[in-house]
């Protein structure tokens, strides 16, 4: 039997390709006002409890609150661990969003974060990959008309986001991580 369109090779049960379809894992946490030394992302799985911007309090100002993880928040189900599914990782690239919209100070507070913080990959006790946050690229680029005013953040994303591309893609496989 022909298949005139090809869709054989786009169906989505494909034993020699078990992993076929764009799905970024992601996660959000709260960066409190006053800092933070540490902050670690997949830590609290969807359905539990994290504080994080969640309620739109006046047309400029979002509040943080404690609240449940949906998907919106986190697609991870397990505290830092990942689906029993096959993985191939090939980059990574981060966004930020602020508690009040449009303030002056919003573009220092992501240089701070930017230019003080580091990304560490580890899997299990294996350290893969160390990298300055100034490296990777951000999924919502802040965009200015001064200098000194911001005016609101530039697309983001999707699958054709920016991102720091892996020289070698990082492949997490259920059956290697089981213990």
């Amino acid at each position: 039997m022909q298949d005139p369109m090809k869709s054989q090779e786009y169906r989505t049960q494909r034993s020699e390709l078990p992993e076929d379809l764009w799905q970024p894992l992601y996660d959000r946490v709260n960066y409190a006002a006053g800092g933070a030394n540490q902050v670690s992302f997949f830590a609290v799985p969807k359905g539990q409890s994290a504080t994080l911007l969640s309620t739109f309090a006046t047309p400029q100002t979002w509040t943080a609150a404690a609240k449940s993880k949906t998907y919106r928040d986190t697609n991870i189900e397990n505290s830092n661990v990942v689906p029993t599914k096959l993985f191939k990782t090939v980059g990574i690239s981060w966004g930020m969003f602020h508690s009040v919209i449009n303030s002056a100070t919003n573009a220092t507070d992501r240089d701070v974060i930017r230019q003080g913080g580091f990304l560490q990959f580890r899997i299990v006790d294996k350290d893969i990959i160390f990298l300055p946050l100034s490296l990777i690229p951000e999924v919502n680029p802040m965009v200015t008309t001064t200098v000194n005013a911001a005016n609101g953040y530039a697309g983001g994303g999707g699958q054709n986001v920016p991102m720091y591309k892996f020289p070698i893609p990082i492949t997490l496989n259920p059956l290697s991580l089981a213990a």
